[in-house]
């Protein structure tokens, strides 16, 4: 009789097991069918926010509100013997933002790669994006992207004029073929708005034709990396500088913090110095009390020495920061 119960027991048992097994596989299988919608949907929407940490920037507000207006008309902007470069158009589709589209004709024996060392959209200092491999003897299209960061810290809501240099490369060797100077481009626009250059905040450098203004230190960034400090430059001189951080420090302590920005004669530019949130988490950093920054100012072309700043200071208590005014604007 015992053996009979153990039997039936042990039967039971057998039974139970695999019902949970069916249970869980059932679900297991229909886990991805229930996610596979919400995945969608996520893709789908990330185009739209593309950074969601940076939404109190305004960011996504600004790109909404961008002014797609402008246009430029298809123009052959350089050619030679072996290379013809021509923009085809503005396009506004990509969500890092706006691009001039280029056809590039390499008629050499060699495959390069075409790039952009600076851009200048309505007298700012823009960081482009753009690489295009030609093959040789083929003909290659390509975007040189305006990033919608840099143009919301700029204060740029609309597009009046471009201007960009091309750099051509052997595509194995990285070597030099040859550097354009800047082409300019006029776009169409309904608004047509004048960028002003706005020189308020914090003096940190004023001479030599050059300034430095720092604009007050933001956690409200657009992107999740830390803390940001705004700073404005300026090149009043007739060659090309580059403005680069030399120390930072904040709480006291050293950060790993860079800033390297050329700016071309006549021209403005809007950076960030980045307070990485790693290097905050290292150093136990909840709340920034203090912060001080050097910075060094070079000619961009042979990187001689022009200027340099002791250690500055930085306002923290400024009610209202570049780009939080600018989102305003936007919106």
């Amino acid at each position: 009789m015992k053996r009979i119960l153990c039997l039936m027991l042990c039967a039971l048992m057998m039974t139970l097991v695999c019902a949970c097994g069916k249970d869980n596989n059932d679900n297991d299988t229909a886990t991805p069918t229930q996610a596979e919608p919400e995945t969608a949907a996520q893709q789908t929407q990330a185009p739209a926010t593309p950074d969601q940490s940076g939404d109190t920037l305004g960011l996504k507000s600004f790109i909404a509100g961008f002014d797609t207006a402008p246009t430029v008309a298809e123009t052959v902007i350089y050619e030679d013997k072996d290379f013809t470069v021509t923009v085809a158009g503005l396009d506004y589709s990509a969500i890092s933002g706006p691009g001039l589209k280029l056809t590039v004709n390499n008629a050499s024996a060699k495959d390069v790669i075409v790039q952009s060392p600076y851009a200048v959209v309505n007298g700012f200092m823009i960081s482009p994006e753009i690489s295009i491999e030609a093959a040789a003897g083929k003909t290659a299209t390509g975007t040189l992207t305006l990033p919608y960061f840099n143009l919301a810290i700029s204060g740029i809501t609309s597009l009046r004029t471009i201007e960009f240099a091309l750099r051509v490369v052997e595509s194995n060797s990285y070597e030099p073929i040859f550097k354009t100077d800047l082409f300019s481009l006029t776009a169409s626009s309904a608004q047509d708005p004048e960028t002003a250059c706005d020189e308020s905040g914090q003096t940190a450098y004023d001479d030599n034709d050059i300034k430095i203004i720092l604009k007050g230190v933001s956690t409200d960034r657009a992107y999740s990396d830390g803390a940001e400090l705004m700073v404005y430059l300026y090149n009043g001189t007739d060659r090309n500088i580059a403005v680069r951080t030399g120390d930072v420090i904040v709480n006291g302590y050293d950060m790993t913090s860079a800033m390297n920005c050329t700016i071309l004669p006549d021209k403005c530019a809007v950076d960030v110095v980045t307070f990485y949130t790693l290097d905050m988490e290292e150093f136990g950093i909840d709340e920034i009390d203090s912060v001080k920054v050097s910075f060094e100012i070079k000619d961009a072309e042979n990187w001689e020495t022009i200027d340099s700043t002791g250690l500055i200071n930085v306002e923290l208590d400024q009610a209202e920061t570049a780009t939080e005014s600018e989102s305003e604007k936007a919106e």
